[in-house]
C-alpha cells in the first residue's frame, strides 16, 4: 500500500492506486471494499471538520506525529524502536533522520516519530518538556522491571512513569485509566 505514503496525493491518486491492486491481485475484492469505505469515511469526516473549523475550531484527535531534534539521530532512532517496539516506516531512513510508526497502522491512525541530526531552525524558544505514550493493558511491576532492565531508571506515580532518553529527554508512559485528561 505504496500510495498511503505519497505526499499530495488526492483522493483520486488514492482510489487509482486502489484499483490498481485490485486489478493486480494485490488485494481481494472484500479488502477494496473495505478500503474504499474507510477512506468514504475519512474524506466525509475530514470535509465535516473543515467546514466547522471556521466558527470552532479543529478538533484534534490523536498525536500525528513528534519531531524530535537531537546530536545523532541513530541513537534516539534505537531507543524508540527498543524501548516502545516502533517500527520504522519503509524507506524512511535516509541518514540524518528515520521515521518510526506506533499505534495503528499507517492510514487508520497511527502516529509517528520523527528523529533526526541538529535542531530546527526557529525563532521561538518553546520547547517540547516531554511526550507521554499510552501503554495498553497497564501492569505497574512489569512495566517498571521492564524499563530497569534496559538500564532505565524509571520515576513517578502509580499509573505513570518517566524516565530520560539517550539525550536526557523526559518520555512518559501512562496507564490510559490513570493518566487521562478527563480526569482531572
Amino acid at each position: 500500500m505504496a500510495y498511503l505514503f505519497k505526499r499530495g496525493s488526492s483522493m483520486e491518486r488514492f482510489v487509482a492506486g486502489l484499483v490498481d491492486d485490485l486489478e493486480s491481485g494485490k488485494m481481494d475484492r472484500r479488502q477494496f471494499c473495505q478500503t474504499m469505505a474507510l477512506a468514504a469515511t475519512v474524506y466525509a469526516a475530514g470535509e465535516t471538520a473543515a467546514n466547522a473549523a471556521a466558527s470552532q475550531g479543529f478538533k484534534a484527535i490523536a498525536i500525528n506525529h513528534i519531531s524530535y531534534a537531537c546530536p545523532d539521530y541513530r541513537k534516539a532512532r534505537d531507543f524508540y524502536a527498543s524501548v516502545f517496539g516502533m517500527e520504522m516506516a519503509p524507506k524512511s531512513d535516509n541518514g540524518k533522520q528515520a521515521f518510526l510508526t506506533f499505534g495503528p497502522e499507517q492510514g487508520k491512525g497511527g502516529s509517528f516519530l520523527i528523529t533526526r541530526n541538529g535542531t530546527t531552525a526557529t525563532r521561538s524558544t518553546a520547547v517540547i518538556d516531554h511526550v507521554c505514550y499510552t501503554i495498553p493493558n497497564w501492569d505497574e511491576a512489569k512495566v517498571r522491571a521492564a524499563l530497569s532492565a534496559k538500564g532505565l531508571n524509571p520515576t513517578g506515580r502509580d499509573g505513570s512513569l518517566h524516565v530520560y532518553d539517550p539525550f536526557d529527554y523526559d518520555v512518559q508512559f501512562a496507564n490510559a485509566v490513570q493518566e487521562t485528561a478527563f480526569r482531572r
